[in-house]
């Protein structure tokens, strides 16, 4: 489809700590296509690692300079051919745009997809004012639901599949480790879907302010603070969520091993910083099972946008955005943005809630 003519600014990270602004222009709408203003995103760890420059050499090189923030809703601009969405409607973007013709999207599902374009990682992202995107991978915010809220359907579309693939029985005793938004909505997932009560519910972290957040629907401790406690619950836990990595993934996942009982399952969903050393002859012996969980599928956000029309789980979920929000005009507004959210070693790490940025 032709149109008069859009200019997009693309915020595009250069190198780490840097970003620039690069001018698109966008004069035409394939069909199935939409034309998508972003409107707020959140700031995931994963593009932390890219503004830090902590991913692999090889990845900044060939993958800078890109756009970063893969989560979040748009507004529809203009719409191409064969389209049904109208101009105004706010959408909840899925970042994944999967091949669906390899091994993995036909036998796994499309979130597994070898040869995906997903965005901030191996495509651009949302930090752009306009963008070219598929129909078929956005969802309509449902009515009662603000925008903010329905930014986070990416990472609890995340934290659904991480459940799932943990297999997670109501009558199970469970363990999440990091009190990060993930990890949060992890917690939440298990509670609100697989309907773990909150005594054998139980969310670990070391930061108490972010711990509170869920303390109506599970158990908290502090993993510093609490350390005798800690110790008590060892082989107490028929799964443990890891969802921290970084740097700390050496301590968790030794710790998830430590909680798991005989025959006990741990999911991954943490992203390390290089090798982690693991203490193989405990998952041995304990007949321990250890999967990995990443992205999620369509299937995943029509269910997270169902379950946010359920106004405690919708306040469950506001509840961890961040009290600091950023309006990005200048590439010193990301800039800023991203240094407060980073967990490590900005401000974001002793306060709690995903850090929201929002386009003008």
């Amino acid at each position: 489809m032709k149109n008069e003519g859009f200019i997009a600014q693309e915020f595009c990270l250069v190198k780490p700590f840097t970003f620039a602004v690069r001018k698109r222009a966008i004069d035409f709408i394939p069909d199935g296509n939409l034309l998508l203003k972003p409107v707020v995103a959140g700031i995931c760890g994963s593009e932390m690692l890219y503004f830090k420059g902590q991913k692999e050499k090889e990845k900044l090189e060939s993958r800078l300079p890109m756009c970063l923030l893969h989560e979040g809703v748009a507004e529809v601009v203009e719409a191409g051919k064969g389209t049904s969405l109208k101009k105004g409607v706010r959408v909840v973007v899925n970042p994944l745009i999967p091949c669906g013709k390899c091994w993995a999207c036909r036998n796994l599902g499309e979130n597994m997809c070898r040869n995906s374009k997903f965005m901030a990682s191996t495509a651009d992202g949302l930090a752009r004012t306009l963008l070219v995107y598929p129909e078929d991978r956005v969802i309509p915010v449902p009515p009662g639901v603000p925008i903010e809220v329905a930014a986070l359907s990416e990472p609890f579309s995340v934290a659904l599949n991480a459940c799932e693939v943990a297999e997670i029985r109501r009558d199970e005793k469970v363990a999440v480790i990091g009190d990060g938004p993930i990890g949060y909505l992890v917690a939440l997932a298990a509670s609100s879907v697989s309907r773990v009560p909150p005594e054998k519910l139980f969310l670990i972290g070391i930061i108490d302010e972010k711990l509170d957040l869920a303390e109506d629907f599970a158990s908290t401790l502090n993993s510093i603070r609490e350390g005798e406690r800690l110790r008590g619950l060892r082989e107490g836990f028929d799964v443990v969520v890891e969802a921290v990595g970084g740097a700390a993934h050496k301590v968790t996942l030794r710790q998830a091993v430590d909680l798991l009982r005989p025959g006990g399952r741990c999911v991954l969903l943490g992203i390390s910083k290089g090798e982690v050393p693991v203490t193989v002859t405990s998952i041995v012996n304990k007949g321990l099972t250890l999967r990995g969980s990443t992205r999620s599928r369509m299937e995943h956000y029509r269910k997270v946008l169902r379950l946010l029309k359920d106004d405690e789980i919708r306040e469950k979920v506001r509840r961890m955005i961040s009290d600091r929000r950023f309006m990005i005009r200048s590439v010193e507004d990301l800039v800023e943005a991203f240094r407060y959210a980073d967990t490590e070693e900005g401000e974001g790490k002793t306060k709690p809630g995903r850090v929201l940025v929002y386009f003008p």
